[in-house]
């Protein structure tokens, strides 16, 4: 039988919740990007993109899953988990964080002569800000949180504007920054103050709570997500490190990830624990396999129509979002998208759920280490798309991997798990409509006029495309 509509209407509106706050700082993300790469010669764009990149490879070792483990739970469990946390755990994560800024400060100051104070408290405001984030995403302020985003990313956007302005200096731009990370912190702060105290008396104990289970999933979680990380920035990170700054700003322009997909793809996957979470006795092997293809066809209405639209227009869109400059970004870009496709589907979240971080860590280890392990040999053989390659075709041997051990212990066929019929007919439309549409844009429009309209034409897919699954939704929930 299909699911209850209450139900699904809280995957869907969870998911966009969670989408909307994580998207304004990305969107912001996006602005100062375009902006930066126009404005400033690829050396100094590439030393400023240098320390995004560092960020990103610390930050996850400072949260250290906590932030994922997180939203497993509910409020009620996670103040359980809070409550019997002996104090030597926080000493113990408090000194963790000292040593991790201490070093990112370090490298920031000797590489790039950023003050050790700024990158210090930069990267501890940064972490702390994400977990807390993610305690009031499961105390679902979703208003207050989507507010305090939007508000953070407009001023986020007018101090790059700003020094811009006055004259651009690296150690500038990050004091702002920090600034700004800081100010968010307290606002997150606020509204988290109090929020444990006023459920003590609510608490109930849970038959299924198991401390130990906790900690051992939040082992594999942040070894997890470390690894997810790395093997997003680790090419990145090498690229910085060994070639010139103005090399590391073309890979960066070229591998770097499509805007907001990442954030609706942890949505999704957020939105499917939290519904779980919420109907604990209902939490069956099929329902999390409905779930799962539920949230595969909706990404797809997204995922697939802009993995044609970036293929087609691919030489268009470099040039004219990040210049003339950055032509050579242009091969590197081709081959970053084909691992588009497979961000239709959060391959995780089911083996997160079943509690095997064990599995999960395998796989992205795995990826990893073949990614590594293809680098140097594709730099060789093809150049800076050869690097870009090395782990798309790792991750596509990850998310097969994952797929595989799901199906055994849900006690499926693997092709239950995704709705490949509805994948098939979706790239057969979307890829004869891009197709079509480049075709006649090349003969009659100009490159600015054809990425504009085809940018209409994306929004207009994506949006008719997500209207007729939730039409099949409410007429069929989620077995259809």
């Amino acid at each position: 039988m299909p699911l209850q509509k209450r139900k699904s209407n809280t995957f869907f509106s969870n998911t966009f919740y969670i989408f909307i706050i994580r998207f304004f700082p990305s969107l912001a993300n996006l602005i100062v990007l375009l902006v930066y790469s126009h404005k400033l010669v690829p050396a100094i764009y590439g030393t400023y993109q240098n320390f995004w990149i560092s960020l990103s490879i610390f930050y996850p070792f400072a949260c250290f899953g906590i932030h994922v483990l997180i939203i497993n739970y509910s409020k009620n469990t996670l103040a359980q988990i809070v409550s019997k946390l002996k104090s030597s755990y926080y000493f113990l994560y408090a000194f963790w964080l000292l040593i991790l800024c201490s070093l990112f400060a370090y490298l920031q100051w000797h590489f790039l002569n950023i003050p050790v104070y700024i990158s210090f408290l930069l990267l501890f405001s940064f972490s702390i800000s994400i977990i807390v984030e993610a305690i009031l995403m499961v105390f679902k302020d979703f208003l207050q949180l989507i507010i305090v985003s939007a508000f953070f990313s407009l001023v986020y956007i007018f101090m790059h504007i700003y020094v811009l302005y006055i004259g651009f200096s690296l150690v500038q731009i990050f004091y702002f920054i920090l600034f700004v990370t800081v100010a968010k912190l307290i606002f997150y702060s606020a509204m988290l103050r109090g929020k444990f105290n006023k459920i003590k008396n609510e608490i109930e104990e849970s038959d299924n709570f198991d401390i130990k289970k906790i900690k051992t999933l939040c082992l594999h979680l942040g070894i997890f997500d470390i690894i997810q990380m790395l093997s997003t920035y680790l090419d990145k990170f090498v690229i910085a490190l060994f070639l010139a700054s103005e090399i590391s700003a073309i890979y960066y322009n070229g591998s770097m990830n499509i805007p907001f997909l990442p954030l609706l793809l942890s949505a999704a996957g957020s939105a499917v624990l939290l519904q779980l979470v919420a109907e604990q006795k209902q939490d069956t092997h099929s329902n999390l396999v409905s779930l799962m293809n539920e949230s595969g066809r909706v990404l797809s209405c997204i995922v697939f129509p802009l993995f044609f639209f970036l293929l087609f227009f691919r030489q268009e869109l470099i040039v004219n979002l990040f210049s003339e400059k950055y032509r050579a970004a242009i091969p590197v870009f081709f081959v970053s998208i084909l691992v588009l496709p497979m961000r239709a589907y959060s391959y995780t979240t089911a083996l997160q759920r079943l509690h095997r971080g064990d599995l999960i860590n395998i796989g992205a280890i795995s990826e990893l280490l073949i990614g590594c392990g293809l680098l140097y040999p594709l730099y060789l053989w093809k150049g800076l798309p050869g690097v870009a390659f090395s782990f798309v075709f790792s991750t596509y041997l990850q998310g097969f991997f994952y797929l595989f051990q799901t199906s055994k212990l849900l006690k499926v066929p693997l092709l239950s798990l995704i709705p490949y019929k509805n994948w098939l007919a979706k790239i057969c439309l979307f890829a004869i409509l891009f197709y079509c549409y480049r075709y006649i844009g090349i003969l009659y429009l100009t490159p600015i006029i054809s990425i504009i309209l085809g940018s209409l034409l994306l929004f207009l897919i994506i949006g008719v495309s997500l209207m007729f699954e939730l039409f099949k939704h409410k007429k069929y929930g989620n077995n259809k």
